[in-house]
């Protein structure tokens, strides 16, 4: 016959306190029921584990008493294992996927994962850098949670939802002539050197910003990472169109870039999240909470070049790290 864990812990109860109304009063239960649990109990070991008195005291065998350790320590882990469990409700737990479009997550990515793995010590965020394309088959495809990235041939399959429009600004070396204007306009840096970012979306979003404004640029060189057009940008080698700002104005190589914006603005690039329209993971929602937040805070604008806002100072002061 087997025995529940509420029948060992009415033994128990009856055991240490040597009376079945005392255990009764303690488990706030009948005293029939104390007296059942306690005949449960041995019947399931088949055991004399306790001896009766008159006024119904009760006192454990030396059996018994050995026993009793060891139910004890079971009804310990037990409470034990309840505790854990009510903490992994409470706290994250698993693996987050998360595709992201690299020329706008690296600014505020980062912030984001540093705080739910400072909160959620159970949680390992996976990283993956893609396409806005790759991105959404990756998505569909379940390899990826959520997805960061541009607001272009979106798959009406997915959930998504508008972080920040971004407008186009122009990246300067700090010495360039037009370095400390409030603004330039695309017509000004016509016949300027350019060093574009190439990757999707960007690539056909240059093309046509410089059509509409009737300029052909130079195109000296092209690099398919944000911190390499920065890079030679900071080298001299040419201006460049970028969106999301960096918190810096260094580049790896240490020289200052500045960043001036564009009047008359192009259309802005659209961020946005996606993720499956079904029921997430309580570690999505989360994520996907806090990445509302941390827009809903400012909209975005300290990610932003516009003119009242540029990047970097027209002194050698650096940026001030986010909060």
């Amino acid at each position: 016959m087997d025995t529940s864990l509420k029948a060992l812990r009415y033994f128990m109860a009856a055991a240490n306190s040597g009376s079945i109304s005392e255990a009764s009063r303690q488990l706030n239960v009948v005293p029939s029921a104390v007296l059942a649990a306690v005949n449960q109990v041995e019947e399931s070991f088949g055991l004399q584990l306790t001896t009766r008195h008159r006024a119904k005291g009760i006192a454990p065998t030396a059996t018994g008493k050995i026993l009793m350790g060891r139910i004890q320590h079971l009804l310990d882990e037990y409470e034990l294992l309840m505790v854990q469990g009510a903490e992994m409700r409470s706290q994250l737990v698993g693996t987050l996927r998360v595709g992201y479009y690299a020329p706008v997550a690296p600014a505020f990515l980062p912030a984001l994962v540093a705080d739910l793995l400072r909160d959620n010590p159970r949680v390992d965020i996976k990283l993956t850098e893609c396409d806005t394309h790759t991105a959404q088959a990756g998505l569909l495809a379940g390899d990826f949670d959520v997805i960061l990235c541009v607001a272009e041939s979106l798959a009406p399959t997915v959930t998504y939802e508008t972080l920040v429009e971004v407008p186009a600004y122009l990246l300067l070396p700090q010495d360039h002539p037009l370095a400390s204007r409030p603004h330039l306009s695309l017509r000004e840096i016509d016949g300027e050197t350019m060093v574009l970012l190439d990757l999707p979306v960007v690539s056909d979003y240059y093309s046509r910003i410089f059509n509409e404004a009737d300029i052909a640029p130079k195109i000296a060189s092209t690099a398919t990472t944000l911190e390499m057009v920065r890079s030679l940008v900071g080298a001299g080698v040419g201006l460049s169109l970028l969106h999301m700002r960096p918190v810096t104005d260094l580049t790896y190589a240490g020289q200052r870039v500045v960043g001036v914006p564009l009047s008359p603005a192009p259309d802005p690039l659209r961020i946005v999240m996606g993720h499956l329209p079904d029921s997430p993971r309580r570690l999505v929602t989360a994520f996907t909470d806090q990445v509302r937040a941390l827009f809903a805070r400012d909209g975005g604008r300290r990610y932003l070049v516009t003119p009242a806002m540029a990047l970097g100072s027209r002194t050698t002061s650096k940026l001030k790290p986010l909060p």
